[in-house]
């Protein structure tokens, strides 16, 4: 079954980050990418991370970490969080401080950050509903190790943010039963 996809802004009073992770196939590379919101939909603030080489998994946490980092630098109260990864979502919600979970320091760290926002809502949300986000974690790729902060959005990220603004719907195939 086909669905219809597109960015929504958060409640009026609250910002929304999306963020994502990338990891490049044979190589192992791997980076995240992320974007602050407001309730109109403009941008508040960005990064693409390259993160050197590890698993998927990793980059998903660590583009949490990095984005929630700069929520709480950028004085943001109330978050809505999306990302398209169900397992990282899961990692968070079920944190247990005495899991053996290799990534339990990266998985501890989102979850004690997110303890300091006033509100704030973590959710799994398809690739279509997440693009700039994913845009930067792809592009994070190709910079050197480290990370890179963007007060204002990239000219080359614009046509995306135009999309979500005007909310472009994409399909997406879904299995039904």
């Amino acid at each position: 079954m086909q669905i219809m996809l597109a960015w929504e802004p958060p409640m009026n009073g609250v910002f929304k980050l999306n963020v994502d992770g990338s990891r490049k196939g044979g190589i192992g590379c791997i980076g995240a990418g992320g974007i602050i919101c407001d309730s109109f939909g403009d941008w508040m603030g960005g990064f693409a991370v390259n993160l050197g080489i590890g698993q998927t998994l990793d980059a998903e946490l660590w583009g949490l970490f990095f984005g929630l980092k700069l929520a709480a630098a950028k004085g943001v109260p109330r978050l809505s969080i999306e990302m398209d990864s169900m397992t990282v979502v899961q990692l968070i919600k079920q944190h247990v401080p005495s899991c053996l979970h290799p990534c339990t320091g990266v998985i501890a760290s989102c979850v004690a950050l997110m303890s300091k926002f006033e509100f704030v809502e973590l959710t799994h949300v398809y690739r279509e509903r997440n693009a700039a986000a994913d845009c930067l974690a792809n592009w994070s790729l190709n910079m050197d190790l480290g990370g890179c902060f963007f007060d204002e959005a990239p000219a080359w990220i614009s046509s995306i943010l135009i999309d979500d603004l005007l909310g472009a719907v994409k399909p997406r195939m879904i299995s039904v039963g």
